[in-house]
């Protein structure tokens, strides 16, 4: 939730860790249960063509909520250290996946290779856009927070 006075960001209750449990255990199982009963009742017709354009959202959209559940929900006790350390989870999680990203193209490649097949650049454009986003958003986040802060501490001073 978004605090309006602040523009800051707050955790969920704690109470949502359990439904992000939930969701990753039984996200897949109950899309399968309504795909299935979908395509039994007729609804998808082709389902080569069904499967070709939703395969992946199927797949990730529970996982994604699962876990987003579960990473952005509060701890039982949410104190400065448990705060430090989910600030030091968030920046190298970040990290990571700039390097992972940026190194996805070369990780393709050797897969291709490997299986004998032609190397082909790898559609990697929206998850990169989302990337851009997340590090544009962050860095000026960061920044009018930072000017905030210190234009306060000036006022403060004087």
């Amino acid at each position: 939730m978004i605090n309006e006075t602040t523009f800051q960001v707050q955790l969920l209750p704690y109470a949502y860790k359990k439904y992000g449990f939930w969701i990753l255990i039984l996200g897949l199982p109950i899309v399968a249960a309504i795909v299935y009963l979908f395509k039994s009742t007729g609804m998808i017709t082709d389902s080569r063509s069904f499967f070709d354009e939703w395969n992946d959202t199927l797949v990730y959209y529970p996982i994604i909520i699962g876990m987003a559940l579960l990473v952005f929900s509060k701890e039982k006790q949410e104190d400065e250290m448990v705060q430090n350390l989910r600030y030091k989870a968030f920046v190298s999680g970040v990290f990571f996946l700039v390097i992972a990203l940026l190194l996805l193209p070369v990780f393709s490649s050797m897969v291709a290779l490997l299986e004998g097949n032609r190397i082909e650049m790898p559609d990697v454009g929206g998850m990169l856009g989302a990337l851009f986003m997340l590090l544009f958003y962050t860095y000026l986040s960061f920044k009018y927070n930072l000017h905030r802060t210190r234009r306060a501490l000036e006022t403060d001073e004087e």
